[in-house]
């Protein structure tokens, strides 16, 4: 009767966690905003590299 008690009781912990932790929703642990925060990072080292290159293209011109 214990053990059955003791299970149940794990059953519960786990399921409200499961439920606290968004039910699985989340593809990744990384926030909403922090990976928005991300992509628009990632959008800004491309600009940056895209430049230099072209930079460098025209000096190699020159």
């Amino acid at each position: 009767m214990r053990l059955l008690g003791m299970l149940l009781a794990l059953g519960a912990i786990g399921w409200v966690l499961y439920n606290a932790s968004g039910n699985g929703e989340s593809d990744t642990i990384i926030p909403e905003s922090y990976q928005q925060s991300l992509d628009k990072a990632q959008g800004v080292e491309e600009m940056v590299k895209d430049a230099a290159e072209q930079r460098l293209d025209s000096l190699e011109d020159n």
